[in-house]
């Protein structure tokens, strides 16, 4: 059992293996689901058909317990203007963004059970979000967008001040599953302090690209700048010798480490802490060996937590290393120190 770091509920977090054993039947409508309300998004929310006195047992299934996404966003809308959040013409496009989890690519609008959503607003206040938390059963956390909307969550660079979402009211851990060449992965993300990325493709595709070219079997790994941990864990399942995680942002190696001993049966390992994370600075310098993950007594896997400049004269040696910068962010430094010690400098 592990006790989210959030909001410190024994059920919040599960494991990859339980994650995995529902996830595909998790948002089917059932033989008893009622049809999409099939709904305006840019059109007031007054105008739709079966919107009125809206509330959680609007479009609810009796057999399955699920509703519609529409239906959802609908009543967390509704309490929004009650509040005075968004005018009488406001539509659901004007209520944030809706974050299922566990995240994954369906070709289908899903129906949620309690707990499964995440949502992202503008210009909301805490009343509202700690109502929409009470009322709405399967939203699980509202968050306060702060700053620009192209703003990233995090650190841009260490010169940069660090940007973070407010989380107003409930929990925000959430997980998207990532689905590689090497099996299946479950990553969790306190999503107020971690940036969106659902599921990128072609960063996972560059992993792929790595092993078959036969660059990560037996290889020693630097994983430079690794958020939560999902390009390093796949390298880890590609057959690795060892893996360098690395971030400065402490929130990233907090998750990471939840990442690790969420997967640690799929990647056959037991982690090993060194220091107490929350003791850290919020951004970190000099790197700081936090935390060890072993596979039948061998190291083959180590978390630092600092700057990847200066990481390059703690480790002896690397046979890849991977840079995921921002978009916006000039990762040329970091390609010209690592490059003296590996060819292979990778930016994903």
């Amino acid at each position: 059992m592990i006790t989210c770091p959030t909001c410190g509920k024994p059920d919040c977090i599960q494991t990859a293996e339980e994650v995995l054993d529902s996830i595909y039947q998790l948002y089917l409508a059932c033989p008893e689901c009622l049809p999409e309300p099939g709904w305006d998004k840019s059109a007031p929310l007054t105008a739709q058909p079966g919107s009125q006195n809206i509330n959680s047992d609007t479009l609810l299934c009796p057999s399955c317990g699920r509703r519609p996404l529409d239906a959802i966003m609908g009543q967390v809308l509704s309490i929004m203007q009650e509040h005075g959040d968004r005018d009488d013409a406001a539509g659901l496009a004007q209520v944030g963004t809706p974050l299922i989890t566990p995240g994954f690519p369906i070709m289908y609008p899903p129906r949620l059970r309690p707990d499964n959503l995440v949502i992202i607003a503008d210009n909301i206040q805490q009343v509202s979000a700690e109502d929409i938390v009470n009322r709405v059963p399967e939203v699980r956390g509202v968050i306060l967008r702060t700053g620009d909307q192209a703003e990233s969550v995090g650190i841009l660079d260490l010169d940069s001040k660090p940007h973070e979402y407010i989380l107003l009211a409930g929990c925000d851990m959430r997980c998207d599953l990532a689905q590689t060449m090497f099996g299946e992965l479950v990553v969790y993300k306190q999503q107020s302090r971690i940036h969106i990325e659902f599921n990128n493709q072609n960063k996972m595709g560059i992993i792929e690209q790595l092993d078959m070219k036969g660059l990560l079997a037996g290889a020693v790994v630097v994983d430079g700048m690794c958020g939560s941990g999902a390009l390093g864990m796949m390298t880890m399942l590609a057959g690795t010798k060892k893996v360098f995680f690395n971030d400065a942002w402490r929130p990233a190696i907090e998750d990471l480490l939840l990442n690790i001993e969420v997967n640690k049966d799929i990647l056959d390992v037991q982690l090993e802490s060194m220091v107490l994370i929350k003791d850290l600075p919020l951004v970190g310098d000099e790197p700081v060996l936090v935390a060890r993950a072993i596979r039948n007594g061998k190291n083959v896997a180590e978390i630092y937590f600092g700057d990847l400049r200066l990481l390059v004269d703690v480790i002896d040696m690397c046979d890849v290393c991977l840079i995921d910068t921002y978009p916006s962010a000039d990762p040329s430094d970091f390609v010209t120190l690592w490059s003296a010690m590996t060819p292979n400098v990778i930016v994903v």
